[in-house]
C-alpha cells in the first residue's frame, strides 16, 4: 500500500540529522580519546571514511531501489533472500539496542536517580508519535535537529574568541598502546544515521533523487560539525577523561561560561529526535520484511497514516526491556556489531550491481566492506572485554 503521507528532501534531511547528532555527539569525544589518545584524529577520520563509503554504496543503491527497508531491500534484489533476511535482522537488532542505549543517555541526563524508567517512559511517548504518521516524525525531527545543530555550531564558533579562563589539569598520561580502531568503532556510533532515509523508502516524495541528496548532504553536515567539535574539545578532553565529566559541560565551564544546564537541555532533546528517527527507520524495515515472509506478517498491518504500527509497538517493547537490562556499554557495543554488519551486506550488494547501474568505482564498496569488518571486530573486542562507556 502506498503511503498516504510522504516528506520531502528537507524532512529527509532532517530525520538523517536527527539521527546522527543525538546522544552520540555528546559522548563519544571523551570515550574516544580515553581509548585514543593523541590518535583521536586518526581515529574520527576512520570512522568518518567508513561513513563516506557506506553512505556511497547506499548512495548507489537508492538511486535503483526506492522500497523501504534500506540494504534489507536492496540485498533482496541484488544478493540473496537470506543474506537479506540477516542483514534485515542485524539491522532490527543493532538499532533496538541504540534506541535502549540513547534513551538510557536521555534519563541520565534528565533524572539520573530514574534513568531507567524514564527512558522507557521516552521510548513509548515516540513511538506513539511515529505510530501517528510521518509527517509528524519529521516535524519534530527538523525542531530537535535544528536546536541540537544550534548548540553544536554555537560551541564552535564561540570557541574561537573566548579563551578558557583556568588552567586546565595536567594532561592524563597517554597509552602507550592506543586502541585507535576501538576509538573508530566507537565514533562510528555517531556517525551511524546518516543512511536511516534509506528505510523510509516510497515515504519519501521522489524517493530516487531525494534518498540519495538527503545521505549526501546529512553526512556533509555532521562531518564538518564533528571535524570543528574535535578541534574546540582537544583541549578538555584529558581533563574529562581525569573528572569523569561531560566534555561540553567541562569546555563551557573552563571558559568560565555557565552553560551546562543548557548542554543538558539540548542533549535530553537531541536524545530525542535520535530514538525518534530510529522508532522511524527500524519499524519500516520490519514491515518490509514482513511484507516479504521473512518475519511474522503482523508486523506488516499499517494504519491509516500509513505507519506500520504493530512493528513499531514490538520494537519500542523490546528496547524498553534492554533500557533495564544492563548498562549503556553493553547496549552500544551489541549496536555496533549489528549495524557495521548490515553495512557490510550493503557494500555486498552495490558490488553485485550491474556497470550501468554503478555510479561508484568497484574499490569503493571493497574498501568499505573491509571497513566495516575491521570496525565490528574491534566492536566485538570492545563488548567482550566489557568496555564501560562513562
Amino acid at each position: 500500500m502506498k503511503p498516504t503521507q510522504q516528506v520531502g528532501l528537507f524532512g529527509a534531511i532532517a530525520i538523517g540529522l536527527a539521527s546522527m547528532l543525538g546522544a552520540g555527539v555528546f559522548v563519544v569525544f571523551r570515550e574516544a580519546f580515553d581509548l585514543a589518545a593523541n590518535w583521536l584524529w586518526l581515529a574520527l577520520m576512520i570512522a568518518a571514511t567508513t561513513a563516506a563509503l557506506n553512505a556511497a554504496s547506499i548512495y548507489q543503491l537508492a538511486r535503483q531501489v526506492d522500497r523501504p527497508g534500506g540494504v534489507y531491500a536492496y540485498a533482496r534484489v541484488y544478493r540473496t533472500e537470506k543474506l537479506a533476511r540477516t542483514a534485515g535482522l542485524a539491522f532490527i537488532l543493532g538499532k533496538i539496542a541504540s534506541i535502549a542505549a540513547i534513551a538510557l543517555v536521555f534519563g541520565s541526563y534528565v533524572l539520573p536517580e530514574y534513568k531507567t524508567q524514564v527512558g522507557a517512559a521516552a521510548i513509548a511517548v515516540l513511538a506513539i508519535i511515529n505510530i501517528l504518521g510521518i509527517q509528524r516524525t519529521a516535524l519534530i525531527a527538523a525542531i530537535l535537529a535544528g536546536i541540537t545543530v544550534s548548540l553544536l555550531v554555537f560551541t564552535i564558533v564561540i570557541s574561537g574568541f573566548h579563551p578558557y579562563a583556568i588552567d586546565l589539569v595536567a594532561p592524563v598520561s597517554m597509552s602507550e598502546d592506543p586502541k585507535i580502531l576501538a576509538a573508530a568503532a566507537i565514533f562510528f556510533f555517531a556517525f551511524a544515521g546518516y543512511a536511516r532515509v534509506a528505510t523510509l523508502g516510497s515515504e519519501v516524495r521522489d524517493a530516487k533523487n531525494n534518498i540519495p541528496k538527503a545521505i549526501a548532504i546529512s553526512l556533509a553536515l555532521v562531518l564538518l560539525i564533528y571535524i570543528g567539535l574535535a578541534n574546540v574539545l582537544a583541549p578538555i578532553l584529558p581533563a574529562t577523561v581525569v573528572a569523569d565529566s561531560m566534555p561540553f559541560v567541562a569546555h563551557f565551564s573552563a571558559m568560565g561560561l555557565q552553560l551546562g544546564w543548557l548542554v543538558i537541555a539540548v542533549a535530553a532533546l537531541a536524545s530525542l529526535g535520535s530514538m525518534l528517527a530510529l522508532l522511524a527507520g527500524v519499524s519500516r524495515t520490519a514491515a518490509e520484511m514482513a511484507t516479504d515472509g521473512a518475519i511474522t506478517a503482523l508486523f506488516a498491518k499499517r494504519n491509516r497514516f500509513g505507519a506500520p504500527w504493530m512493528a513499531e509497538i514490538f520494537i519500542a517493547l523490546i528496547a524498553g526491556v534492554l533500557v533495564f537490562s544492563g548498562p549503556i556499554a553493553w547496549v552500544i557495543s551489541l549496536s555496533s556489531l549489528g549495524v557495521l554488519f548490515y553495512y557490510a551486506v550493503g557494500h555486498l550488494s552495490a558490488l553485485a550491481q550491474p556497470d550501468e547501474e554503478r555510479i561508484m568505482p568497484k574499490f569503493v564498496p571493497l574498501i568499505g566492506l573491509a571497513l566495516c569488518l575491521i570496525l565490528a571486530s574491534s566492536a566485538g573486542l570492545l563488548f567482550a572485554e566489557g568496555l564501560q562507556p562513562r
